[in-house]
C-alpha cells in the first residue's frame, strides 16, 4: 500500500506544479512573449503526462492491492471451512479426510484414500486408516 501512497504523493506534487505554470500563464499571459508562452505550454504538458503516468501506476498498484486481498479473503473462506478431528483435517459436506501434514506444512489440500488395511515393514495389518499418496504418511482411525 505504500507504493499507492508513494504513487499518489507524486502525482499531487506534480499536479502542483501543473496548477503553478497554468497560474503563472493565466497571471503574465499577456506580457510573455510568444517563445515563452510556448515553453511554458510545454512544461505543462509534460507535467500533465506526468501526472497521467502517476495516476495509471496507481490504478495498477490498487488493482494489484485489491486483487490480493480478494485472493486473502478467499483463502481465509477456506481455512475456516475446514476443522480438525480425529488427526485429520475435515472440510464441511465432505465425507473424505485431508492430509494433515500437506494441509499445515504446504497449505496443500490432499485427499486421503480410506484402507482398512496398514503395511508395517512387509506385512499388512488389518487396520482402518487415513493414507496419503503424496507425502506417504497413515493415520489411524481413532474414535
Amino acid at each position: 500500500m505504500s507504493g499507492v501512497l508513494a504513487s499518489t504523493a507524486a502525482a499531487v506534487g506534480i499536479i502542483d506544479k501543473a496548477v503553478g505554470i497554468a497560474k503563472k500563464l493565466a497571471d503574465d499571459g499577456g506580457e510573455l512573449d510568444r517563445a515563452t508562452l510556448k515553453l511554458e505550454l510545454a512544461n505543462l504538458m509534460t507535467e500533465l503526462a506526468s501526472v497521467k503516468m502517476e495516476v495509471v501506476t496507481t490504478q495498477v498498484l490498487l488493482f494489484e492491492a485489491e486483487q490480493k486481498n480478494k485472493k486473502l479473503e478467499e483463502q481465509l473462506k477456506d481455512k475456516h471451512s475446514f476443522s480438525f478431528a480425529k488427526g485429520v483435517y475435515w472440510k464441511e459436506g465432505d465425507d473424505v479426510a485431508f492430509c494433515p501434514k500437506c494441509f499445515e506444512t504446504d497449505q496443500k489440500r490432499v485427499h486421503t484414500i480410506f484402507r482398512d488395511y496398514k503395511i508395517v515393514g512387509f506385512s499388512r495389518i488389518e487396520q482402518q486408516n487415513w493414507y496419503c499418496r503424496v507425502c506417504d504418511t497413515t493415520y489411524e482411525i481413532t474414535n
